[in-house]
């Protein structure tokens, strides 16, 4: 009994330790993504690895890569519909024989966070190792998610509560030098002036965050997730493309073979059906990977922007501390309250906007999604033309 009271008080206490835990290990990942820590662009050994040839081809521009990171857009490496050979074909068969006999988990691995026990399911089942053809996507995609995260914490976390902190740091010290006054006890006698002087310096650090937050952060994180964006719809189009050719040859498959080629034509016409059925599971799979990823970054950015929100909170009544400590009048008290709370509140209503503006670039109706391909139309048409041509074919031989 004591041993569950025990786990209930300090049951928020264990939950921001986990956080921050997470936190860490999500800021050691993202660094690997950059190569200084003001977060310029220059990737770090992650980045470079991944999308080397990338960057070569389209090295990130802009003043604003100096604070945040941006990514390329990553190169495509799904074979086209007209590449697609019997071969091949055998090669997704296989790898749709691994799937269809992997051994879901029941019992998974206890850990805080579900999308990370999901992303160990969804690693095996599209096959997480070197010759998966799908291993790029996996990596590509967390590296963004990473990369976007970094960057949603920069700004977050760390941007809103400096610029409140420079901001009022600096008003401060101005009413305390042009009073000429080693303390600030006698700044209540000109209330009006310190109320102007709070008042700017709230509109100024408000001003300032939405600067931040409308041209470095939101051009980056748009133009990654337009990358993100183009690599998802060229790779899920190709997905697509070879599903259709995968289907018409399962489809036509009897008509180039004779009753001596009995065993090639069932091999033959397994691989292929096989084969486009796992282009459509690749497909399910993939989706079920970006939902994972998207709804880890629209998590953490409430995570992050409630941080801010908390990191400002604790500057606040530092200064609060340090004004009371100082002998300060309660007209300036009151002035420093109202100016703080201006800022909050507006600053965080900009940095509330972050995952909605960030996925409004998002074009996820243009993507060659699962339910689009009709495996269940496919299915039904590709068995009921084989028993209609089982049946004509023996009721020809009968007559006959």
């Amino acid at each position: 009994m004591l041993g569950q009271i025990f786990k209930f008080l300090t049951f928020p206490f264990r939950v921001f330790g986990r956080l921050l835990k997470a936190t860490a290990r999500e800021a050691r990942a993202s660094t690997k993504t950059t190569a200084n820590a003001g977060g310029s662009v220059v990737a770090g050994a992650a980045a470079v690895e991944l999308l080397q040839q990338e960057y070569t081809e389209e090295p990130p521009t802009g003043v604003e890569t100096f604070l945040f990171t941006q990514l390329p857009r990553p190169r495509l490496t799904e074979r086209s519909a007209s590449e697609l050979t019997l071969e091949q074909a055998t090669e997704y068969a296989a790898n749709a024989r691994a799937f269809y006999g992997y051994r879901f988990p029941l019992f998974t691995r206890g850990d805080f966070f579900y999308e990370e026990v999901e992303q160990d399911y969804l690693n095996d089942a599209l096959g997480f190792d070197a010759n998966s053809i799908d291993r790029r996507f996996l990596e590509v995609t967390t590296l963004f998610r990473r990369t976007l995260n970094a960057n949603t914490r920069r700004m977050l976390l760390y941007w809103m509560p400096a610029l409140f902190l420079i901001s009022f740091s600096a008003a401060l010290f101005f009413l305390q030098t042009d009073m000429e006054q080693s303390t600030l006890s006698v700044m209540g006698v000109v209330g009006e002036f310190s109320a102007v002087v709070l008042g700017a310096g709230a509109v100024g650090a408000v001003l300032l965050a939405f600067f931040v937050f409308s041209w470095p952060y939101k051009v980056v994180q748009q133009r990654n997730l337009m990358n993100l964006d183009n690599y998802i719809t060229s790779k899920f189009a190709r997905i697509n493309n070879n599903f259709q050719v995968a289907k018409r040859r399962a489809l036509n498959v009897e008509r180039d073979k004779r009753m001596g080629q009995r065993e090639e034509l069932k091999d033959e016409a397994g691989s292929w059906t096989l084969a486009y059925h796992w282009f459509a599971m690749r497909l399910f799979l993939c989706e079920l990977v970006l939902r994972n990823k998207f709804y880890q970054m629209r998590r953490n950015t409430t995570l992050y922007w409630v941080g801010g929100l908390a990191v400002t909170a604790v500057l606040f009544v530092g200064f609060l501390t340090f004004l009371i400590a100082d002998n300060a009048s309660m007209n300036l008290l009151i002035t420093f309250v109202g100016s703080s709370l201006v800022y909050v509140l507006l600053a965080g209503a900009i940095m509330r906007r972050a995952t909605s503006m960030m996925f409004k670039v998002v074009e996820s109706n243009e993507w060659s999604r699962f339910h689009i391909v009709d495996l269940d139309a496919t299915i039904r048409d590709h068995v009921g033309e084989d028993k209609l041509q089982i049946v004509t074919f023996r009721d020809r031989n009968r007559f006959e």
